[in-house]
């Protein structure tokens, strides 16, 4: 967990000058897919709170982290959607794709809301108006991170799963459990 962790914020923090390249999206799914959902949610949790005291941001305790963690941990949520389709995991990572793009808007949906509220919240009239310029504005950022999600899930997701597929049978047949393709979707 403390790898994945430092990871997550490693690579957040080393690709955060260049736009709409980030991997974190990938990191989640990968954790997801390999670890669970309830581990995701503690890797997520962790995350936040380390990337909103580096980054600063809103006030971290009261705003950043509850409204970061919960844009996160909307994508294992919709993850669970996986568990619908029977078969391998070549089966299942469309609809990764399709939950990793959804996500995109998603996330940046959740950040609109709150800033909006944050700052516009006067009225229902000037929430509206606020909702509206903060969406639209961030309608690039969102689609930048659909397809860089999309891009990293769809291509670096199945050459991770061939090259940890072996050595996972491997571990699980000497600690005498049956290793299932299903089982990666717990």
């Amino acid at each position: 967990m403390s790898l994945m962790i430092a990871l997550m914020v490693a690579v957040d923090e080393a690709f955060a000058a260049i736009p709409f390249l980030q991997f974190v999206t990938f990191l989640v799914v990968f954790n997801y897919v390999f670890f669970g959902y309830r581990f995701t949610l503690e890797v997520i949790l962790i995350y936040v709170t380390l990337d909103c005291f580096i980054s600063g941001g809103m006030w971290p305790l009261f705003v950043s982290i509850p409204t970061m963690f919960l844009a996160w941990a909307t994508l294992p949520t919709m993850l669970l959607l996986t568990k619908l389709i029977k078969g391998s995991f070549y089966k299942k990572i469309w609809l990764i794709a399709i939950i990793t793009a959804l996500h995109g808007f998603v996330y940046g949906q959740t950040f609109a809301v709150v800033t909006t509220w944050i700052y516009n919240g006067q009225s229902w009239s000037t929430f509206c108006a606020g909702w509206l310029s903060w969406s639209m504005a961030d309608i690039p950022w969102e689609v930048g991170q659909c397809v860089m999600g999309v891009t990293s899930v769809t291509i670096l997701l199945p050459i991770l799963y061939k090259a940890l597929e072996k050595p996972l049978q491997r571990y699980t047949a000497s600690h005498k459990t049956n290793f299932k393709d299903e089982e990666l979707f717990r």
